[in-house]
């Protein structure tokens, strides 16, 4: 199931120095130079590596919704999945349009193995669920996500948030009736432990007094969080201590990185140690898996937050999917005694399989440092 992306087929830059080939063929995309410096303060650490063939976490796991999956996250202390997408559910008399403007979200809670529909949470008026962040607090405890709110639809079609919180997971077993959550409801703030926890431009390095799309996910095995969203006309993101940032309101970053690659289409980020991992592109146009040549527009762009080097290459896992269209991005944590903190890192990346009306969730990961 997994690609087999050779180093090789990779083109690494260092500093200022471009290194060029021809790609015709070579089922792989750019690589960008770095950008000018700028002052961060990451440790080093190992990256996840691109060329590493990727396998399956699970496969044609069915969610609450039928609707496409938007991001995934894990929480490894009580080996549970978060799927995040639009809410729809046609019995109910709601359309999916006016689910997909007013940003309805539904959080489908499964097993490890995305084979049991444990609960559901639906948050209302919250945004796209495009990217989530999910933090484990104890076993047995439920975790907090992190995700947009207050959506806004420039299109007339889809709310996007344009804020970032921290909520509870309230979601009740698969056994009882659902329950909603309003992020402009007092009662329902209170009950999710709500906190507003959007970035202050005046606190961010560089030009530039508003921002807009803000997207938050979690790094647990070093607890910081990183936020993305466009400022100045350019894509930038900023890491801070996970542990300060749930404390108060988020002050200065640790990290700031502007000038990002800006993917064409863009399908969700995640941050492990010093680097960002983006990922774009669309479903299959031709054919996909009955079409040799349909290899998909599916990358991974890797970027050192330290030193903005970074690396971009095509993605051929789980192939044999179909509609296969990449949706959202995390790190997971497995159990690994040599492990940092006894855990191994797994770099997941979803996609959305099956017919229109009856969509299928789906988990690829990677787990090669270097």
């Amino acid at each position: 199931m997994g690609e087999h992306v050779t180093r090789r087929d990779l083109i690494r830059l260092a500093g200022t120095t471009a290194v060029t080939a021809a790609f015709a063929g070579a089922g792989l995309g750019t690589t960008h130079p770095a950008r000018a410096a700028q002052p961060l303060a990451l440790p080093t650490s190992r990256a996840f590596d691109l060329a590493d063939p990727s396998d399956p976490v699970f496969m044609h796991r069915p969610t609450w919704c039928p609707t496409v999956m938007q991001c995934a996250g894990y929480d490894h202390l009580n080996k549970h999945w978060y799927v995040a997408q639009v809410m729809y559910n046609p019995d109910d008399g709601v359309p999916y349009a006016t689910r997909l403007k007013e940003g309805d979200i539904a959080i489908t809670k499964l097993s490890a193995d995305g084979a049991t529909k444990i609960g559901r949470m639906y948050l209302r008026g919250f945004g796209h669920g495009a990217q989530i962040g999910v933090e484990p607090t104890a076993a047995g405890a439920p975790p907090y996500l992190w995700i947009e709110y207050a959506p806004e639809a420039p299109d007339g079609r889809t709310g996007f948030g344009t804020k970032v919180c921290r909520v509870k997971y309230l979601g009740p077993p698969a056994s009882q009736p659902p329950r909603s959550f309003h992020w402009d409801s007092a009662a329902d703030r209170a009950a999710m432990d709500f906190k507003d926890r959007t970035p202050d431009p005046a606190k961010l390095p560089g030009a530039g007094a508003t921002l807009s799309a803000p997207r938050p996910v979690v790094d647990i095995h070093h607890r910081r969080l990183l936020v993305r969203f466009n400022r100045g006309g350019g894509l930038q993101c900023a890491v801070w201590d996970l542990d300060a940032a749930v404390a108060a309101p988020l002050g200065a970053p640790l990290a700031h990185r502007a000038d990002l690659y800006k993917p064409p289409v863009a399908q969700g980020f995640c941050l492990y140690g010093s680097y960002l991992y983006m990922y774009e592109g669309e479903a299959y146009k031709n054919g996909g898996p009955g079409n040799a040549d349909d290899t998909g527009n599916t990358y991974i762009t890797r970027v050192d937050l330290n030193t903005g080097v970074t690396e971009r290459a095509l993605t051929r896992a789980l192939k044999s999917l179909t509609f296969r269209e990449p949706e959202g991005m995390n790190v997971m944590l497995v159990p690994d005694a040599a492990g940092p903190g006894g855990y191994r890192a797994r770099l997941t990346f979803g996609f959305a399989s099956g017919a229109e009306g009856a969509r299928r969730c789906n988990i690829a990961y990677k787990d090669k440092l270097v």
